[in-house]
């Protein structure tokens, strides 16, 4: 049995990313596929000497497409070799979305959007860690064209290539690259010392931004990974490992209860804990609470798995027993509401227009 909870959040960064990029790619082929068929339907409803006009801009279309489709399929293979350095072939391989089976125009050009855009990620996280890691990509370093074009440069400019795919470079670390630049023929020792410093500064940026990314890609895991298990769920804030906050989820019939997750991002703590909506004048406890707070125990090593497969750890610190603690009760206004409250609170004002009154007569209908 179980009552409130509390976990210590632990993220293996590269997993947690590339199962936010994989959750990104799935939704943006989801899309794509719907839009296909929406166009699918229009276009049938067009006369005949439209449909065959369509039928041969699409084939040369298709054509096009399959060529940039398999170019974007073996820039895949290829980082995903590299990337094995960092995380099992399989974790990088379940990135990866189901390839179209009819091959329509309009659902090759999804599943290229999807894989231009998950390949993107995908070497977006290679160069990060490469980075953070001062690791050698070898042969492969092709993979960002900054890092190329600074083979046989400078040491100061080698380093400086590794966030080139980060955007511009910040004020601090530019400044010790100038000083670097003007010190080195006068002063080599001076240099020896400002290059490490540099070094220095370019991890930081580089924890720094990835911290954010797996911050952000924490978020979309999270809501993915509860409604994968058949939970609603509010939207949650890309910001919630970041600034903290709460969200709230439940399953259709748990009527007022609901699970209450607050992220603490100052100590890398979440708590959760079984919660009741009522209304101003409410404030009984119930012994349905109880029965609350069991239902979730037996649930919750499911969420802990399904979070743990894309990366993120909870590491229990905190738990009470059911019962120990009184279900807390919040005013029903200041909670989200779900699809079947509504619902219900729809069919209750309908069952209320239609019973008879006391007296015999109709009711307010």
């Amino acid at each position: 049995m179980s009552g409130p909870t509390t976990a210590f959040i632990v993220a293996d960064p590269v997993t947690v990313m590339l199962s936010a990029a994989a959750i990104r790619a799935a939704q943006a082929i989801a899309e794509g596929y719907a839009n296909a068929e929406n166009l699918r339907v229009e276009h049938e409803g067009k006369q005949q000497h439209l449909r065959d006009e369509l039928r041969s801009a699409t084939a040369k279309g298709r054509d096009a497409l399959m060529q940039e489709v398999q170019a974007a399929d073996a820039e895949f293979e290829t980082l995903s070799k590299l990337a094995e350095r960092y995380a099992s072939l399989e974790k990088i391989a379940a990135t990866r979305p189901a390839s179209p089976q009819h091959n329509s125009e309009f659902e090759l050009a999804a599943y290229l959007r999807a894989m231009q855009a998950l390949t993107a990620e995908l070497r977006s996280i290679l160069l990060t860690e490469s980075a953070l890691r001062m690791d050698d990509l070898g042969l492969e370093a092709t993979l960002d064209k900054a890092i190329a074009d600074a083979t046989g440069q400078t040491a100061v400019q080698r380093l400086l290539a590794r966030i080139a795919h980060l955007g511009e470079v910040p004020q601090d670390i530019a400044s010790v690259a100038k000083e670097i630049s003007d010190a080195q023929f006068a002063d080599s020792e001076r240099a020896q010392l400002l290059t490490t410093e540099l070094r220095l500064r370019i991890q930081q940026r580089v924890e720094s931004v990835q911290a954010q990314a797996v911050q952000e890609a924490s978020a979309l895991v999270l809501q993915q990974s509860l409604k994968d298990l058949g939970y609603q769920v509010e939207d949650v804030s890309s910001t919630l490992f970041v600034e903290g906050g709460v969200v709230h989820f439940r399953r259709q019939g748990w009527d007022n209860y609901m699970v209450r997750m607050r992220v603490d991002a100052k100590s890398g703590t979440t708590n959760f804990n079984v919660i009741r909506a009522v209304e101003t004048s409410e404030n009984e406890r119930s012994v349905l609470d109880h029965l609350a707070e069991d239902r979730w125990c037996a649930e919750f090593p499911a969420l802990l798995q399904a979070l743990d497969v894309r990366g993120i750890h909870l590491n229990v610190t905190r738990r009470l027993e059911a019962g120990e603690l009184p279900v807390q009760l919040v005013m029903k206004d200041k909670l989200p509401k779900f699809a079947d409250e509504e619902e219900t609170s729809r069919d209750n004002k309908l069952q209320a227009r239609n019973i008879p009154s006391p007296a015999g007569g109709r009711g307010l209908g």
